[in-house]
């Protein structure tokens, strides 16, 4: 499967000539990818990396301190037609010899020797020494003042990226991990030259999964008393279980919550139960006991160090001193210390009536040939369901095992009053003291939101606060407490629609009304003697002619004349009683 890891670098020194120092943006790292898996193991190409399409692979290098590494502890896969370099392998033999495609070799580019103008390596006497320990099927390691190089001219197309801004390196088969460490030297368009130094990359295998418990049998020696198997589970069928030890530091346990059941024919190691015996007393079959892979008198699993009466009388297994104990097998001896066709290996059988806990500490060989350890592998079965298992809680949980404090009284509590807002008719616990009510309740007037339940003129103002009055800012009698016009406000000012200052919200008329005079003045009367008649507005100046003779009413002044002389008189005795 494709890998994009890109690999660090660290500053050493340079092999190569004329080279300039410091690096590029334009190279972004090492990568590599699975490209194949057969029956010689699985198969990798490294690559360079490179932005820029224009730059061009020189070498591939190492010499000290910046050496040059391929290693891996499974070793690598040589073909017998292969080769150091692949300038040697004709595809046309892969249907003859299909394992020539999984050749391991080092190039700049190249990949068989289908491109006329192969790439080439240099080195002292330790490349050359290097060289054939890598074709036996062993390590690639250069680390000496000469050094070594694989190398491309500039007009070889395999230097150059291919459309994914790659060079290959390396194509490496091998069954285990493995890491490469190396320098390279590239150009660029402008001829700088670059070199990229301590780049390193690799694979790890991941072979060991995990601790897991199989139930085997229930109610095998008494009620309540079920058998389990614990097994160590490996994605490589390759690797070995040696040991299963405690020390100190990492502490051995196995316990339980009851007790263990222990046969009187039975022992600590499974090595002590022979199935012969199992049809005159069955129970032995359920005894307790540890093993590395074999299930009866058949294996070879041994022990030191252990104190394990305890465990054989029932009780727990700790192993946490700084002496330590372990149980093991000598590597290659037992055959059932390599996982099974489901990837395991059988390290306990335990009988008991409780709950399980258990911590290992594993030491396993790799299928590389490594010794790796697995420590403080922690196991807790049966798998139990902790929870409420008070019925009337509101997290009553029937399935679990046991109570883990977690029982909740209040989530699931409710009101069941029907006038309450929050009323609850499917609450489980009834809580009336839990019960809302609306503001005022239960001479309340308004609902569990705060609206009016009478609000007969949708001002958001409850009819039973309604404050009558006058609302207008304006009137004279206006009053801030009132919520309700009630028609009373009074507004003084002129009501005439014709004067000059009418006010449109004036109730009561206070006679300020003004008129704007528009036309020509004068006596429009005609029975005037001063009579204008291109005067169309009245300005009170006629005068009426009385020399006729008799008496003339309204002549006030004595001059013969009605005049304005005449109505000022009048205006002066207004409203005084008359002279005898």
């Amino acid at each position: 499967m494709p890998n994009t890891q890109l690999c660090g670098r660290y500053v050493a020194a340079v092999f190569a000539v004329l080279a300039s120092f410091g690096s590029s943006a334009q190279f972004t790292g090492l990568t590599y990818e699975e490209v194949a898996t057969s029956s010689v193991g699985t198969t990798y190409r490294v690559y360079a990396n490179f932005a820029d399409p224009t730059d061009i692979m020189q070498a591939v290098y190492g010499e000290t301190p910046n050496g040059i590494s391929v290693t891996s502890a499974a070793g690598f896969y040589q073909d017998p037609l292969g080769d150091f370099l692949p300038t040697g392998i004709t595809p046309l033999l892969y249907p003859s010899f299909p394992n020539l495609a999984y050749d391991s070799w080092l190039t700049i580019g190249q990949e068989d020797n289908t491109v006329g103008d192969p790439i080439a390596d240099v080195g002292g006497a330790g490349w050359t020494s290097a060289k054939l320990i890598f074709e036996g099927g062993g390590d690639f390691v250069v680390n000496d003042g000469v050094g070594g190089s694989i190398f491309a001219l500039p007009s070889q197309v395999q230097a150059i990226p291919d459309a994914n801004g790659q060079v290959l390196i390396a194509q490496l088969t091998t069954t285990g991990s493995w890491n490469m460490t190396c320098n390279i030297q590239w150009r660029d368009a402008q001829l700088n030259v670059f070199n990229e130094l301590g780049l390193s990359i690799g694979y790890e295998l991941v072979d060991y999964a995990g601790l897991s418990f199989e139930l085997v049998g229930e109610n095998t020696t008494g009620d309540g008393f079920d058998t389990y198997r614990v097994y160590a589970n490996f994605i490589d069928d390759g690797a070995q279980v040696v040991a299963v030890y405690g020390l100190q530091d990492t502490a051995l346990s196995v316990t339980t919550t009851s007790s263990f059941y222990q046969d009187p024919l039975g022992g600590f190691l499974a090595t002590s139960i022979n199935g012969l015996l199992f049809p005159s007393f069955p129970n032995l079959e359920y005894d307790s006991w540890m093993t590395i892979g074999a299930d009866d008198v058949s294996g070879s699993v041994d022990q030191i160090g252990i104190d394990f009466l305890g465990f054989e009388a029932g009780g727990n297994l700790v192993v946490d001193d700084a002496v330590g104990g372990t149980w093991y097998i000598l590597p290659d001896l037992e055959p059932s210390a390599f996982p099974d066709a489901e990837g395991r290996v059988l390290l306990a059988q335990l009988t008991t009536d409780g709950i399980v806990d258990l911590v290992f500490n594993l030491q396993y060989r790799s299928a590389d040939g490594s010794n790796k350890q697995a420590l403080q592998q922690a196991l807790t079965f049966p798998v139990v369901t902790p929870g409420c298992i008070d019925p009337g809680a509101c997290n009553y949980n029937p399935l679990a095992d046991f109570d883990d404090g977690s029982c909740d009284f209040l989530s699931c509590a409710g009101c069941d009053d029907v006038d309450a807002c929050n009323y609850n008719p499917q609450a489980v616990i009834v809580d009336n003291t839990l019960c809302e009510f609306p503001t005022g309740y239960p001479n309340n007037i308004v609902d569990c939101d705060g609206n009016c339940l009478n609000d007969t003129d949708g001002d958001g103002v409850c009819d039973e606060e309604e404050v009558p009055g006058c609302t207008n800012p304006e009137a004279t009698n206006y009053d801030p407490n009132a919520t309700d016009d009630d028609g009373t406000c009074k507004i003084f000012g002129c009501t005439d629609p014709d004067a000059q200052n009418y006010n449109p919200i004036a109730t009561d008329d206070d006679d300020s009304c003004e008129f704007l005079v528009v036309g020509t003045q004068g006596c429009t009367y005609a029975d005037a003697t001063n009579y204008d008649a291109e005067a169309d507005l009245d300005d009170g100046t006629c005068e009426f002619d009385c020399s006729g003779g008799g008496n003339c009413a309204y002549d006030t002044d004595g001059n013969g004349l009605i005049g304005s002389a005449d109505l000022l008189v009048f205006l002066s005795l207004y409203g005084l009683p008359c002279a005898d």
